[in-house]
């Protein structure tokens, strides 16, 4: 994100839209790196066809997509509540206001699939360095057909880490497990300082307030927040102050502001700026939201990565060793599920986000999990002296089917 500086240089004053483009390119790169409302200004810019098209390139390259989407995120909340605002008041600039929040949902839109495509991108990109023959179907398939036997699998998996001399340690059951292992491990080296102590230390309340004093000074960053060991106490209140935020926003879900209660134009003006106030707070949670979405990935990644190409990732080989005798176990199973998934899968087996999208998958999970136990007996714990398959052979030789 962009970082927060006390440059006295008059380019780094928050400019209009149209005086953006009268920057040069070197400008213009200062302005973004700036502040993060002078990115705000110019994604607001550009989805209005001010920019010229050297300083759209800029603002669209691989290394600062993701921070055009979080901008492109909380102006398209702010527009909307400034239109909101201006229509309260008759304000004549509502219309304009408007017309310029349809454009940055426009353009919102387009970035979106343009980082989509870049995460394929770069998801292709690390497997071919790996070598790793797995597709998304299949190391969803896996992971699914453990959450079905559940009881079996942590039997193969404990047998997989004493074979290979590990002491023995439960599955990650989810990303931010990945995440806290993956520090531990010293994959993630970010250092526990005195404020990351701290924020640790302090109850729910005070840490909720914690975030949401963050997500209100949208030019600056509180770094304690951003370290791996954070991440998961910083997702629930993400939540919890979006859903604390909602009746008081009259917002329609905590993803959605809505369209405000047909007596808005009626409330006392300290009443609807209220509802006003709450409503750009929300904002503000989607913005920080969407920014810790993608470190979240980031740390996942970067876990993955760094396991793979460790010299002896006996965990992983475990893991994968695991996984290949449940399949074996199961084949009737695993392919079920990828016959699921592959509707939603391209050619290559990637799942891409914007067709199975987060919603769709749990959808799909819940149902296939239900649909495998209606089918089999009770996970029940059996012998489980079984010859290793090679890694991701079985899952690999369904997938191909």
């Amino acid at each position: 994100m962009p970082a927060t500086t006390n440059s006295p240089q008059p380019q780094h004053r928050r400019l209009r839209l149209r005086e953006v483009a009268d920057l040069d390119d070197a400008a213009f790169t200062d302005y973004l790196q700036d502040r993060f409302d002078h990115l705000v200004t110019a994604a607001i810019a550009d989805a209005a066809g001010y920019l010229r098209p050297a300083q759209h390139d800029l603002l669209h390259t691989p290394g600062r997509l993701h921070d055009l989407r979080d901008a492109l995120t909380f102006a398209e909340g702010d527009l909307q509540v400034a239109a909101e605002r201006m229509t309260y008041r008759r304000d004549p600039r509502a219309a304009r206001t408007s017309r310029q929040l349809r454009q940055v949902r426009t353009a919102r839109h387009q970035v979106h699939r343009e980082t989509a495509a870049l995460r394929r991108t770069e998801a292709r990109t690390r497997d071919a360095a790996a070598g790793t023959p797995a597709t998304d179907t299949v190391t969803i398939a896996r992971g699914w057909l453990a959450h079905a036997y559940p009881a079996r699998f942590a039997q193969l998996l404990a047998q997989a880490q004493a074979d290979a001399g590990l002491p023995a340690r439960p599955h990650a059951k989810g990303i931010f497990d990945t995440i806290e292992e993956g520090w531990a491990d010293g994959h993630l080296t970010a250092p526990s300082t005195p404020g990351v102590e701290q924020m640790l230390a302090r109850g729910v309340v005070a840490f909720r307030s914690a975030v949401a004093d963050d997500a209100r000074d949208q030019n600056d960053r509180d770094p304690a927040l951003r370290h791996p060991l954070l991440q998961r106490r910083w997702n629930t209140a993400l939540d919890e102050l979006a859903t604390l935020t909602v009746p008081v926003a009259h917002a329609s879900s905590p993803s959605a502001l809505g369209a405000l209660p047909g007596n808005f134009s009626l409330m006392p003006e300290q009443d609807a700026f209220k509802v006003l106030n709450a409503r750009r707070f929300l904002v503000a949670i989607w913005q920080r939201r969407a920014e810790h979405t993608r470190l979240v990935r980031q740390y996942a990644g970067t876990v993955t990565d760094r396991r793979r190409a460790a010299p002896d990732h006996l965990r992983s080989r475990a893991l994968d060793a695991a996984l290949d005798r449940l399949v074996a176990e199961h084949p009737a199973a695993a392919a079920r599920i990828l016959a699921r998934l592959r509707p939603y899968a391209a050619a290559d087996g990637r799942l891409e986000e914007d067709v199975f999208t987060p919603a769709l998958r749990a959808q799909a999970k819940r149902e296939v999990l239900a649909d495998l136990r209606a089918i089999r007996r009770p996970d029940v714990v059996l012998p489980s002296a079984i010859v290793p398959r090679p890694v991701l052979a079985a899952t690999t030789a369904l997938a191909a089917r």
